[in-house]
């Protein structure tokens, strides 16, 4: 994987709202892949890369905030709307 490239302090603000509703949501990687969860929180690693924490059935995964394109809100009324994190491709 690619060396981390952290994220626009904005973008991860939108990220934290996310987490703090614990919105469902459709989370689209930079590799053009999709997966479904809901965002409980955020957490860095030793290497300090920054990963959203989503639960799945109960099981947690995380996602470096790098690699996440965009993320869009299943929740009806969500106060953010699609976001994009990241343009670049992989």
């Amino acid at each position: 994987m690619k060396p981390y490239v952290p994220i626009l302090c904005s973008q991860h603000d939108v990220i934290e709202i996310a987490c703090l509703h614990r919105y469902a949501l459709d989370i689209q990687l930079t590799d053009g892949t999709f997966i479904q969860g809901i965002a409980t929180t955020t957490r860095t690693n030793a290497k300090k890369e920054e990963h959203l924490v989503i639960t799945q059935d109960e099981t947690e995964q995380l996602i470096r905030l790098d690699v996440i394109h965009s993320i869009t809100p299943v929740n009806q009324n969500a106060v953010i709307g699609k976001t994009t994190i990241n343009q670049r491709t992989n």
